[in-house]
């Protein structure tokens, strides 16, 4: 029985450590909040010029990829909603409730030296617009 209390209030602990690395966006930092895209690239997939769009807003978040280049989130080949959190200690981020993609911060919010906002996702520069 004491084992079974141990094992319980463990896990219970576990989860606990593990839920507090977890955060949303926004609150973790205020400089995400906004709307972000990349450069306009060539997709070969699309055989077509496109660009991924970022917009973090509370529960209204979305995260597009291969988008149509002037129209955010139109024709994405790829797009998720909902509140953007992020693990502290990973920099993971995830959109809504779904783990299926994960994505990572590889740089956070900065002022360029064009003195443009930018940041990086999976190594993939956006800016602020």
């Amino acid at each position: 029985m004491k084992n079974k209390i141990a094992i319980i209030l463990s896990g219970s602990l576990l989860l606990l450590i593990v839920s507090c690395n977890v955060k949303s966006i926004e609150k973790y930092n205020e400089d995400f909040k906004g709307e972000w895209r990349t450069e306009v690239y060539y997709s070969p997939t699309k055989a077509d010029s496109i660009r991924n769009f970022l917009n973090v807003d509370g529960r209204d978040g979305g995260f597009g990829v291969a988008c149509d280049k002037n129209d955010p989130f139109e024709e994405c080949l790829f797009f998720q909603t909902g509140r953007v959190k992020i693990n502290k200690s990973t920099k993971a981020i995830q959109f809504g409730n779904s783990v299926s993609q994960i994505h990572y911060v590889t740089q956070e919010p900065f002022i360029n030296d064009f003195g443009k906002w930018e940041l990086s996702l999976d190594s993939i520069r956006y800016f602020k617009y």
